[in-house]
């Protein structure tokens, strides 16, 4: 059996045979592909970047790249507000960076929230607010982890850590329990961030449901512990 010279070398190296990438002609490509939106990064490889072809490459969706700025183009101190500190990443301190959903955009998120949490507090007392996420999100990463894609909003520590978490993982688990309409409704939605989330122009709107605007009694005992539901009390 006569081989090309790739089929040869896969054979001879005891390989399975797999079909060959037909070669890019020079000048085919000058800019990546990608196009949501227009990726300006130069062509690298298979009509992409190098950052989007890896991601083709490794069987990931392919996704928005952020620009790159050196450290020396942010300067030494975090950028945001009057702080002063040392800068972590992207011109931010460790503090203000928030893993990547930065202080502007939590401040962007508070503000469509009015404020307040699902329960209805613009207080959230000395640990301050949680960001809240799916976690089915089907980006890839760890349930614990988030990405912008799942973003849910900003909550206090008793709703996010008892009343959400409590719902998900123990309510809508146990047949014949009704949807409880407020839970669901936030649940349900997704903050979609029109710019980039590190930027101080960042904004923020809902995707899909959107939190209801009244006050619930009911959930904020849930949230505090002190209501008990079919049987579930904290």
């Amino acid at each position: 059996m006569l081989f090309c010279k790739s089929h040869y070398e896969q054979a001879r190296t005891g390989r399975l045979l797999k079909p060959i990438k037909a070669k890019v002609k020079a000048g085919q490509y000058t800019g990546c592909l990608f196009d949501d939106p227009q990726c300006d990064r130069p062509h690298s490889s298979g009509g992409y970047c190098s950052t989007h072809y890896q991601q083709k490459n490794d069987g990931k969706p392919l996704t928005r790249i952020r620009g790159w700025r050196s450290q020396s183009e942010w300067g030494p101190l975090c950028r945001y507000g009057d702080c002063r500190s040392d800068v972590h990443s992207r011109g931010l301190c460790i503090v203000h960076y928030g893993r990547g959903i930065s202080q502007f955009a939590r401040d962007a998120i508070l503000a469509l929230q009015g404020g307040r949490c699902l329960c209805g507090t613009v207080d959230p007392g000395p640990e301050g607010w949680e960001l809240d996420h799916s976690h089915d999100c089907t980006a890839g990463h760890q349930p614990m982890s988030y990405c912008t894609a799942c973003v849910r909003g900003l909550l206090c520590v008793p709703c996010n850590r008892r009343a959400v978490s409590w719902y998900e993982g123990a309510w809508m688990r146990q047949e014949g329990n009704e949807p409880i309409p407020v839970l669901e409704e936030w649940v349900g939605r997704r903050i979609r961030f029109h710019g980039e989330p590190d930027s101080a122009d960042v904004r923020v709107s809902y995707s899909g449901q959107q939190q209801s605007s009244s006050k619930s009694p009911e959930w904020e005992d849930l949230a505090e512990g002190r209501t008990e539901i079919k049987g579930h009390s904290e």
